[in-house]
């Protein structure tokens, strides 16, 4: 686990990391990055995972898991800026499976 939620004990029972459940897939680690994000003018490298997708199944009903995630708004735009200082998370789910 990474930052303050392994400091608070981890995340509850029953409740999934959705990149951590997907294999911890190195192309969309890093949400905050100012090695490939030029938004943030700062004088150093920083490369995080602030922003996150949990997942914690429905009590009943249909079973519905993680299949695929990616990262949005890698592309700058018409101005040569890109539309935040984060990138955005994009997750596809599929019913019948589960974290």
């Amino acid at each position: 686990m990474f930052g303050c939620v392994a400091k608070v004990g981890g995340l509850p029972v029953g409740v999934c990391d959705v990149w951590e459940h997907l294999g911890k897939q190195e192309h969309c680690r890093y949400t905050w990055d100012t090695k490939a994000n030029s938004n943030k003018d700062i004088p150093y490298v920083s490369r995080c995972r602030f922003d996150r997708v949990y997942l914690r199944p429905a009590r009943e009903g249909p079973r519905v898991g993680p299949e695929h995630m990616t990262l949005v708004g890698l592309e700058k735009l018409d101005c040569g800026r890109y539309t935040s200082d984060h990138w955005g998370i994009y997750c596809s789910f599929t019913v019948g499976s589960q974290c």
